[in-house]
This record gives structure tokens, sequence and C-alpha cells, in this order.
């Protein structure tokens, strides 16, 4: 695009420079002849033709003698006489004109016109001149617009080549208002998108094992006692039905963060957090000293749950002893799940929370348990704190949005 319009201002400079150089030499042609007409009448006014023989009037000759030119009188195609030198025939450096007279006399002046000629050459090496110094300051103009102009076009394809290659770039700089401006944001909001899904994409995978395990040890567990007839089968069905229920739950809250379009559902305190416990087992639900004030929360239900489950089954897995679970509302919608273990060295706070990491005093499992619930309350607009309890053990904090009150 820059090139032509180079190639256009360019062609615009040289039509106006032909059009100046028209009107130039027109100008200087009407000049020449206006000239060569004077040169004729100042010659004829000296001419005195009464006589038997013309003669110039002495007089009158300096008015036509600045004059650069020729002239003759004829009569009958006959010359009677010359002035200024031989009077030149089809000369193209010389103008004529040809004037009749009276008595049957004729006059023919000539002019040269290498001034002509000179000013319109002159004319031609200044406009030439002023058209390449034109065409150079339009060379450099165009270069610098280009790389200023084209700049941010050149990081929108590198950028783009990265994002291709899977590559994720850091956002582009967006100057002005422009359409560029609005391409960069919205490629900028793409990569953000694309970054989000396929970071979804891998939680996913990497939950699912992690989060099925329990449920399916559960009812693998079972089974096989019933097998072995150490359990009556009717034994089995309230372990199949709990923890069913709670992979599709599971499952539903992966999905839902996978998605990133968890529905928003207004949820009851202690209601919610009371149907939890009823999902583990007795001897785990024994161990739980649950407190919570009332009050009412639109949160994404199923990967509510699924986070809060993930606190209660690393609590009443890594600690022998009791489990507190507590909501309250002051000042901030707070969820709570301590135990009762030897917490984690504090240099491992910090790491608790990023996939595949277990501190030491986990032999088990795949280090995602904390990072589901950091992903989930995070993309709910709240943040999960963890540290050690000064009376001992891991305590998790929930910090969640706003509720709708009591």
């Amino acid at each position: 695009m820059l090139l032509g319009l180079l190639c256009l201002a360019l062609g615009v400079a040289g039509l106006q420079m032909g059009l100046g150089y028209w009107s130039f030499s027109r100008s200087l042609d009407q000049d020449f002849r206006t000239d060569l007409q004077k040169y004729a009448l100042l010659v004829t006014e000296a001419l005195d033709l009464n006589q038997p023989i013309p003669t110039l009037n002495p007089q009158k000759v300096p008015n036509f003698s600045g004059y650069a030119g020729r002239f003759r009188l004829l009569r009958q195609d006959q010359v009677i006489f010359e002035g200024g030198g031989p009077f030149p025939e089809l000369d193209p450096d010389w103008w004529t004109h040809r004037q009749p007279l009276s008595n049957g006399y004729v006059l023919e002046v000539a002019l040269n016109q290498n001034e002509h000629n000179r000013a319109l050459g002159e004319y031609l090496r200044t406009g030439g001149l002023t058209l390449l110094f034109s065409a150079g300051l339009a060379v450099l103009v165009a270069w610098g617009l280009r790389l200023y102009l084209l700049q941010p076009v050149l990081r929108l394809e590198q950028a783009t080549h990265s994002l291709a290659q899977a590559r994720f770039p850091e956002p582009l700089p967006v100057q002005g208002q422009d359409e560029l401006a609005r391409l960069t944001q919205s490629f900028n909001q793409m990569v953000i998108k694309v970054r989000r899904a396929l970071e979804r994409e891998r939680s996913f995978t990497r939950y699912v094992s992690h989060e099925l395990r329990n449920p399916l040890a559960a009812i693998k567990t079972t089974s096989e006692a019933v097998r072995a007839g150490a359990l009556p089968s009717e034994a089995l069905h309230p372990v199949l039905d709990r923890n069913l229920e709670r992979m599709e739950q599971t499952l539903n809250g992966l999905l839902a963060l996978a998605r990133g379009l968890d529905s928003y559902t207004e949820v009851e305190f202690p209601e919610v957090l009371e149907a939890l416990l009823r999902r583990l087992p007795e001897a785990f639900r024994k161990r739980v000293v649950f407190r919570s004030e009332p009050a009412r929360l639109r949160v994404p239900q199923e990967a509510f749950e699924a986070a809060v489950q993930n606190l209660l089954d690393n609590a009443l897995k890594y600690s022998p002893g009791r489990v507190w679970l507590e909501f309250s509302q002051n000042p901030h919608p707070t969820l709570r799940v301590r135990d009762e273990g030897p917490g984690v060295p504090e240099e491992a706070l910090a790491r608790l929370g990023e996939p595949f990491y277990r501190p030491h005093r986990q032999p088990g499992g795949l280090g995602l348990g904390l990072a589901f619930v950091r992903q989930a309350v995070e993309n709910m607009g709240g943040r999960l704190e963890l540290r050690n309890h000064p009376q001992g053990g891991l305590e998790a904090t929930l910090i969640l949005p706003g509720g709708l009150g009591v």
C-alpha cells in the first residue's frame, strides 16, 4: 500500500512538473511572439517608405537596436536591404515574423530564441532537481512510515506464528484507537482465551484421574470384601450409591472447569455443606467438627462442592484426628478446613496448589487435589490461602466472592 501511495505521489509530482513546464513554455512563447511583434513595429516606425529608395530614420534606430534581431525589407520578393546581419532562413534557432507594409513592401523580422531555450532548460533542470529531491524525501518518509505503521503488523505476524506453534506470546502493545489497534486488542483477547481453554483441557486430563481414584478405590475395596464374604452383599449398595453420586458430582465439576461455563446457582449454607458431609463414610463423618453461619451465595455449585470435597478428603486422609469445617461471613464469605496433622514445611507452603507438587509428608497421590481447588476457587473470583495453624495442622481457607445475605 505504501509503495502504491509513493508511486501515486511521484506520479502526481511528475504530472505537476509537466503541467508547469507546459504552462511556462506557453508563457515564454507568448512573450517571445509579443517581443517579435514589438520589434517589427519599431522597425516599421523607423522605415521611411515615401522615398524612391526606402531608408531608416537614424533617430528611431536606437528604439530597436537593443534587440538581438535581424530584419529585411522586400518588394515583390526582392530584398531591398537588410539590418542586423544576414537574415536566417529556416533556422530553428530563430523565430520570424512577416508583416505587409504600404506601397507593396513586406517586412520580415527575426529574433534568436537562445534565451528562450535557455530559460526552458533552466526550468527543466530546476524542476528535475526538485523532483529528484522530492522523490528522495518521499522515499525516506515512506520508509519511515512503513517502519512505523507496519511495526504493529510485523509484531502481530510474529505473535500469530508463535501462537500457531502453541507458544503463547506476551500481550502486544495497543497503540491508538484505529482498526489496527482494535485488531491487536482482539488478538490479545483471543490469545488469553486460547491459553485458558488449553489450560482447562490439560487440567481436566490431570484432574480426572486424581478425582475419580478415591470413589473407585472405595467401590473396589467394598466389592472385594463382599466377594470374600467379609461383608454382606447389601453393604455394597450404599457404597455404590454414595460413590457414584460423588463421581457424578466430580465429573460435572471437572467438566465445568474444563469448559469454563459452569452455571452459577444460589446455594444455602449450611445445607450445601451438610449434603457434602452426608456423602462421607460414617467413620470420617464422625471426625468432622462442623460449624456454619446461615448464608446464601451464588457459586458454580458443582465446582464448589468438588473443591470442598477435595479439602475434606486431604484433611481426613493426612490427619488421624479431628477435622474442622467452618463457614463464616465476616468480613467476607470464608470457608476453612483444618486438620490435626503435622502440617507442612514452611518452604513448601508457597508451592502447595501447584499441579503434581507433593510435600514429603504425602507419600501417595499425584499432587493435583489442591491444584484443582485453587483453580476452581480462582475461577469463581475467590482465592485459596494455606497456612500452618498455630495450634497445629494445616488450614486451608477459601475466600469467596460476596454473598447474598441470609
